[in-house]
């Protein structure tokens, strides 16, 4: 299991933006002394909102994610929300509609073995996190 942490220049955002991501890696090659992933393998994927207050770390940190990706065979993408609520804004460069329904499943397909199959994505996502009153 490998925890990536990537930033790239959102084009619905207008700026750079951070994304955790738990990848799967198949087996570890002790005569290499590396991790081998299936190159023709592509994983099913949850893309996992924060919650209000949270951020993009919350899950990773706060949670058993990882073992439970793991366990599942599952990759797990973590965009950073910015307490937006992942509606599309009056102003230009707040498109988080865009940014998570189409632009973060298209540059993660293409940065990470992620199955472009809609019944292998998955989406979901707290509505607060901490204390919220």
């Amino acid at each position: 299991m490998a925890l990536i942490q990537v930033n790239y220049m959102s084009k619905a955002l207008f700026r750079m933006v951070p994304i955790n991501v738990i990848l799967p890696v198949d087996r570890f090659d002790a005569d290499a002394d590396r991790y081998l992933m299936d190159k023709d393998h592509k994983y099913k994927t949850l893309y996992l909102l924060h919650g209000l207050l949270g951020n993009y770390t919350d899950w990773v940190s706060q949670t058993r994610i990882q073992k439970w990706a793991e366990e599942k065979n599952l990759a797990v993408v973590m965009p950073s929300g910015d307490n937006a609520f992942y509606f599309k804004s009056r102003t230009p460069w707040d498109d988080y509609e865009t940014f998570i329904g189409e632009e973060l499943p298209e540059i993660t397909r293409r940065m990470f073995p992620l199955s472009d199959r809609r019944e292998d994505t998955f989406i979901a996502g707290a509505v607060c996190q901490g204390s919220c009153q």
